[in-house]
């Protein structure tokens, strides 16, 4: 069972991406049912019908990439280029995200930071594009310092890009819960051992909902 039928389209570009175990925990995570993965670095050049027709297939868009002196790399810039102005009529409205690598503390990138410089003032260009497109900019991710993740962490970041590919936006804790149930249905099928945690999530959702209900109750006889 699953309730979010978003089709996302994650573009993506490294200049060196074998090499790069970021990128590749990046690429692994987004190999989910409803993403599309695409790979500028494998194409010698751009045929403006094929990307055009993946831009079509899409309601979600992704650009996943290392920030690159600042800026996305080289291919991702080509691709723009190239693709971007005659795309307008078919990315107007729909949903634009960025999911970026970087081997600096996030932290570092905000006011009093060592990179004097936030991330949003780093993608405005790309920012202002979609605006021009009319387009929804969904939450940043953002996979800094790899190297040094625990495995908890890992696992924690699979899931917020997990849900940041697949969710309906705005991302609300009850979608959330939703997502986290529509996964251990299908896990249920191969590993039926989870069919209790399942059980207890959705009895956790009833009892949230009781306690919304409750409160709205009190709300209005206050």
């Amino acid at each position: 069972m699953n309730t979010f039928m978003t089709k996302t389209l994650v573009i993506a570009s490294h200049p060196n991406y074998q090499h790069s175990l970021s990128q590749r925990f990046f690429a692994e995570s987004a190999k989910i049912p409803g993403v599309t993965l695409h790979f500028l670095d494998q194409l010698d050049q751009f045929i403006l019908a094929d990307e055009l027709a993946l831009l079509a297939d899409c309601d979600r868009l992704i650009l996943q990439f290392p920030l690159y002196w600042y800026s996305v790399p080289a291919k991702m810039k080509a691709w723009i280029d190239t693709i971007w102005t005659e795309a307008k009529p078919l990315l107007t409205g729909k949903e634009i995200g960025f999911a970026i690598s970087t081997g600096v503390a996030a932290k570092e990138f905000q006011l009093g930071g060592n990179e004097q410089i936030s991330f949003n003032e780093i993608l405005r260009p790309q920012l202002r594009m979609a605006q021009k497109y009319h387009m929804t900019a969904l939450p940043l991710i953002v996979l800094d310092q790899f190297m040094y993740k625990t495995e908890t962490q890992k696992r924690r970041f699979v899931v917020d890009y997990q849900q940041l590919l697949t969710m309906p936006y705005p991302f609300s804790f009850d979608q959330k819960q939703q997502w986290f149930a529509d996964r251990l249905h299908s896990l249920i099928e191969v590993k039926p051992q989870l069919a209790p945690l399942l059980t207890q999530l959705e009895e956790n959702r009833e009892l949230i909902q009781d306690l919304d209900e409750a409160l709205d109750s009190l709300e209005e006889s206050l």
